[in-house]
């Protein structure tokens, strides 16, 4: 009966480590997507949307606070699935990047574009 006691008081405290544990393996796996989303962001995004390239007949729109209003510059909705849908597929001059970037990569860019305000 005591040993029975003792192990009750014990699950408790175990669950709340197991518990934490999960949820900082979940905010490191969101950490590494974002990182990566900022990689790829990087190596594809930043040359246009970033810096004025005076090679484009027409300067991209810059990204920072993308999330924050209610339409994209194309006058969509500025929801996660319109902004996939926009660099799986391109959009006027801006090339599909579908055959280029994973689906992970894709959400992992979607994530770090929030990040940008």
């Amino acid at each position: 009966m005591i040993r029975h006691a003792r192990c009750a008081r014990e699950w408790p405290w175990l669950i709340a480590v197991l518990l934490l544990l999960a949820g900082w393996q979940t905010s490191c796996g969101r950490s590494r997507a974002e990182q990566r989303g900022r990689e790829l962001f990087e190596l594809h995004c930043a040359a246009c949307h970033e810096a004025s390239n005076l090679d484009l007949k027409k300067q991209p729109p810059k990204l920072e606070g993308l999330f924050q209003s209610k339409r994209l510059p194309s006058g969509a909705p500025a929801t996660d699935e319109q902004v996939r849908k926009t660099i799986v597929q391109g959009i006027g001059t801006m090339p599909a990047f579908d055959q280029r970037l994973s689906d992970e990569d894709v959400d992992g860019l979607v994530r770090y574009l929030h990040q940008l305000k």
